[in-house]
């Protein structure tokens, strides 16, 4: 069922609503899947969710698609794959902000510093830097914030060095971690509670967990959104998310199906 946060008035927000489609995990081209008839039938129902969840958005007519990390589950893929991936977003009626994870990492083997610019679909944009950046959608009155995962150890902080939030604009940050309370560190790659609470962004679009998990503190809405991929019974989700000027943002959890 949806939920609904209530308004804070830390600062304020733009007049204009804006709805998300949040999907992240989604493992495509996993060398786990064998090279016979069932690794074959595993990895076309992998592509048909994610084809699934570029319909899904467009049915929605979303604003906005966030992949937060692990699009690949692996650096080694073919160019067939990378051909299909790219594609699928290219079918994408909106911007797609995407971030890499721990399973496609943006270190020296990664998928994106050898494919070059003119190849990319034009409604994509890459948050690659590891120090972090922000792209803004002016027309949507909303910055979306990012840090490139380069490696998944315990010093990695998904959310450190965030940028300030900017008044009359809708503050989303995407972050490919664990989430795990204050004082617990033994994980890479972790998140805190005061890391959602102390960002004063409205939404933090998390992956890593293959779980739909609401992770809100404060007056910032943060979740996992799940898998879309049928990698085991409790997969086949997308968050959808509702930004609604004065009453504050709607998280809801949607099945993937085709």
């Amino acid at each position: 069922m949806p939920s609904t946060a209530p308004t804070h008035q830390r600062r304020s927000h733009p007049s204009r609503p804006l709805r998300l489609l949040h999907t992240s995990d989604v493992h495509l081209e996993s060398d786990t899947f064998g090279h016979g008839e069932q690794g074959r039938k595993l990895r076309d129902s992998i592509r048909g969710a994610f084809s699934t969840v570029i319909s899904t958005a467009n049915d929605l007519q979303a604003d906005m698609l966030l992949i937060v990390g692990d699009l690949f589950d692996s650096s080694r893929v073919t160019d067939e794959a990378m051909d299909f991936a790219l594609g699928q977003i290219a079918r994408a009626k909106m911007p797609v902000v995407m971030t890499p994870g721990n399973h496609d990492a943006h270190d020296e083997r990664s998928l994106w510093i050898k494919l070059p610019p003119s190849e990319m679909p034009r409604n994509l944009h890459m948050l690659l830097e590891p120090e972090g950046s922000t792209l803004e959608f002016s027309q949507l009155r909303a910055r979306v914030w990012g840090r490139a995962l380069v490696e998944h150890t315990p010093d990695y902080r998904p959310l450190a060095g965030i940028a300030p939030p900017m008044e009359g604009m809708w503050n989303i940050a995407l972050a490919h971690g664990f989430f795990m309370e204050e004082g617990e560190f033994d994980r890479s790659s972790p998140i805190n509670p005061v890391d959602i609470e102390n960002s004063g962004y409205d939404y933090i679009a998390l992956g890593h967990i293959h779980v739909f998990t609401d992770c809100s503190r404060g007056p910032t809405r943060a979740a996992y959104c799940g898998t879309p991929a049928p990698l085991y019974q409790e997969a086949g989700w997308v968050a959808h998310v509702r930004f609604e000027p004065g009453r504050g943002i709607e998280l809801e959890r949607l099945p993937v199906t085709r």
